[in-house]
């Protein structure tokens, strides 16, 4: 009887005990919405898929503008004294640097008496080059240092510089090698004139002359006599193209 009104007073302390309420969950705040870019900020690229398709991948370069600051100081004489023991002479080498930076040397085989009394004398002779007769090819337009196909295409010629006096814009400019040429394109109308004309200048430097038309552009080739380095320096009513 000990035992049962024991466990019954222990039941009536622990129902007039108030009953203690369970600690909430904390809640997750939800992440805002994230609208072109990851959790990390990166943006991720422009796939192909998603590339205007009217927007060029490369947009070629319509010219190059180089201001021509190099003035060649050219070679003109040297003397050359032989040591008195010297009685002929039998062969010469000059050392020379070619258009790519490499040093090179030309040996010529000579063959006569020499008077050691007098100096051997290097000279190159520089001298203004005039144009020649014009030979032929097929149908060039009569003229010496001026040559004009077309009206949108007109050839000046003055030693190493050609201005060509044209209304297009270059769209890029190509040297070639073998044999040395200065491709030039230019910009076509989609309905631009049709041009083709081929001529040889009997000039220095620029030897050939050929235009033709493409679907989209106009190309012109200058063939050239040699190794060249070049400028092209845009004008008013046209370009000039400069050898070095």
């Amino acid at each position: 009887m000990k035992r049962l009104a024991l466990v019954i007073a222990l039941g009536l302390c622990t129902a007039a005990e108030p009953a203690r309420p369970l600690p909430a969950v904390p809640s997750t705040p939800s992440a805002p919405p994230i609208s072109g870019t990851n959790a990390t900020g990166f943006t991720p690229p422009v796939t192909e898929s998603g590339r205007d398709p009217f927007s060029p991948v490369l947009v070629p370069k319509e010219s190059v503008v180089v201001s021509p600051t190099y003035k060649p100081n050219y070679f003109k004489e040297q003397n050359i004294t032989l040591p008195t023991t010297a009685r002929r002479i039998n062969k010469i080498t000059v050392g020379y640097q070619n258009i790519d930076g490499s040093m090179a040397e030309k040996s010529v085989i000579l063959d006569g008496d020499i008077d050691w009394h007098f100096p051997l004398r290097l000279v190159q002779d520089i001298q203004d080059f005039k144009a020649k007769e014009v030979i032929r090819r097929p149908d060039p337009t009569p003229g010496v240092e001026r040559f004009e196909p077309y009206t949108e295409f007109v050839f000046k010629f003055t030693s190493k510089k050609l201005f060509l006096q044209t209304p297009f814009l270059i769209r890029q400019d190509i040297p070639l090698g073998s044999p040395p040429k200065i491709v030039l394109d230019f910009v076509k109308d989609p309905y631009g004139s049709f041009y083709d004309k081929s001529f040889q200048t009997a000039l220095p430097y620029f030897k050939f002359v050929d235009i033709k038309t493409h679907e989209d552009f106009y190309r012109v080739t200058l063939t050239l006599d040699g190794k060249y380095q070049y400028q092209i320096s845009p004008e008013k009513d046209g370009f000039w193209v400069l050898l070095q």
